[in-house]
């Protein structure tokens, strides 16, 4: 569960949100809308003004990003000097976290992951198959995800096992989308502009 309420002022708005919800939940909104800002909050890489941050109960405000438990993915996340498979279990190493051979190739099988070589070599959507599908075999608490959805293909799919995944393993997930329809594939969403967030279920 991840609960916010917060106010942060920024250069266009004053972004002011409040919500609480687990599980797979989508932030939809136009570019500017405040989207990055909240995720950067809770991924603790941005103090807010005013208000906490809690997760899974605990009161996370002030802590660093690393001991929040919390992973945030961008279309930049994937480190393109590595190899496919290091670059999958380079999250779970830095936690100190083993990862059984059998959850790798079913994550990779279930996220479409049948490609190998260098990771920046591959083109922009495998590269982010390949990000997030690291987080989630790092297991932390929550994977805030910045629109590294955007440029799958078969993205409705990819959305789907993601999911699947990510609840077997306990992981809230947190994506932010320009295309409110994505909300579709969400337990929850919330409609974002000018800082505000509201819930439309």
């Amino acid at each position: 569960m991840i609960e916010v309420a917060v106010q942060k002022r920024l250069d266009q708005f004053l972004l002011d949100v409040n919500f609480g919800d687990g599980g797979f939940v989508c932030l939809a909104g136009r570019n500017g809308s405040g989207k990055s800002s909240l995720m950067k909050i809770i991924a603790g890489l941005m103090r807010p003004d005013e208000g906490q941050v809690w997760i899974n109960g605990i009161d996370v405000t002030d802590w660093p990003m690393e001991k929040r438990r919390v992973v945030m993915v961008t279309p930049d996340s994937a480190l393109p000097s590595m190899e496919v498979d290091a670059h999958l279990l380079w999250g779970a190493k830095l936690r100190g976290r083993r990862v059984e051979s059998s959850r790798l190739e079913t994550t990779k099988e279930d996220l479409g992951i049948d490609f190998q070589g260098t990771v920046g070599r591959l083109s922009m959507g495998m590269r982010e198959r390949v990000a997030l599908a690291t987080a989630l075999l790092a297991s932390p608490s929550a994977i805030l995800v910045d629109e590294a959805f955007a440029n799958l293909h078969e993205k409705e799919e990819f959305i789907a096992s993601y999911r699947k995944l990510a609840a077997e393993a306990r992981i809230d997930v947190v994506f932010s989308t320009q295309d409110d329809s994505d909300g579709k594939l969400a337990d929850h969403l919330y409609l974002m502009e000018q800082g505000k967030a509201m819930k439309r279920f």
